[in-house]
């Protein structure tokens, strides 16, 4: 994702492959996540480990070595196939942390995201959370800090690296701060 302005981020292949899932098993998951987090808030917790683990997997599947933020969050992009639907807007960066919106969701999932008062994207954050920390070997925090079950007009996404507690290999398949 780039560092100025807009980038689109189209669904890819269903042959694609996201941390061993199928990339349309991958956006289904992503799906019932959310429809799941605005039945119930209580879903955000699981959805959001599922997305930490499953971004792992992804980080350690696609990674040939140790990631800057920027390029992390481009290689998770370009993983997840949705280049051509989905668009990412660097908001702030500085050292405290990134923020990231993300727009075109309902274009991927197909269906509006109705405004149930509650942020529901727990999946999305945990997935980036958890790609991030394998992919730069760094401790990272993210944080829905806006949202369409909010009633906002698009997610966004503060994202926090941890620099005094890096990683250093403790995820399978991570070595020496290569994926």
């Amino acid at each position: 994702m780039s560092t100025r302005g807009r980038e689109a981020v189209c669904c890819g292949s269903a042959a694609q492959s996201l941390g061993e899932l199928a990339a349309r098993d991958f956006a289904a998951l992503d799906e019932i996540a959310v429809k799941l987090i605005c039945a119930d808030g209580r879903f955000s917790t699981p959805a959001r480990q599922m997305g930490r683990l499953l971004g792992e997997r992804i980080a350690i599947e696609r990674c040939t070595k140790s990631l800057s933020q920027d390029e992390a969050l481009s290689t998770l992009a370009s993983a997840c196939g949705c280049k051509c639907a989905l668009q990412s807007l660097f908001l702030q960066r500085n050292p405290d942390g990134t923020l990231l919106q993300i727009t075109g969701c309902t274009t991927v999932l197909g269906w509006e995201i109705p405004c149930v008062n509650r942020a529901v994207c727990g999946f999305d954050a945990g997935l980036f959370e958890g790609f991030l920390s394998a992919a730069i070997g760094k401790s990272v925090g993210v944080e829905e800090t806006a949202c369409l079950g909010l009633g906002d007009s698009s997610c966004e996404f503060k994202i926090t690296l941890h620099a005094a507690q890096a990683m250093n290999g403790k995820r399978k398949g991570v070595k020496d701060g290569n994926c």
